[in-house]
């Protein structure tokens, strides 16, 4: 069953049927839906404005998360080179210690896990 129309009802009564007022309400219901239509359109662009704008910043910090994340990997990466070297120019330099040093920490790992 098709919902009542009160402006189509009125006309088809005969209580006002091609009145002045009659044309004059539908002209004004008429309006308010083209205002309400593109009050309609407007909030949506600028809701898919903001939306494309808030996108935008969102890739931006991901982008930047991204970058220094992987500054922070290069220089973890730098740093454990460094100490590699340093370690082996250690060693080269006092080979009886670092024996002596890797028999102790052998040694230790032996107690440790017999335990």
């Amino acid at each position: 069953m098709p919902a009542a129309n009160p402006t189509t009802d009125f006309a088809r009564n005969g209580t006002g049927e091609n009145s002045p007022a009659s044309k004059d309400l539908e002209a004004q219901i008429q309006q308010l839906r083209d205002d309400i239509a593109a009050l309609t359109r407007s909030v949506a662009a600028v809701g898919n404005e903001k939306a494309s704008e808030y996108k935008g910043k969102a890739r931006r910090v991901a982008s930047d998360a991204a970058d220094a994340s992987m500054q922070m990997v290069e220089a973890a990466r730098d740093q454990a080179l460094s100490m590699e070297r340093d370690l082996e120019r250690q060693i080269r330099s006092n080979p009886i210690q670092a024996v002596a040093i890797a028999a102790g920490v052998g040694f230790l790992f032996a107690l440790l896990t017999r335990r």
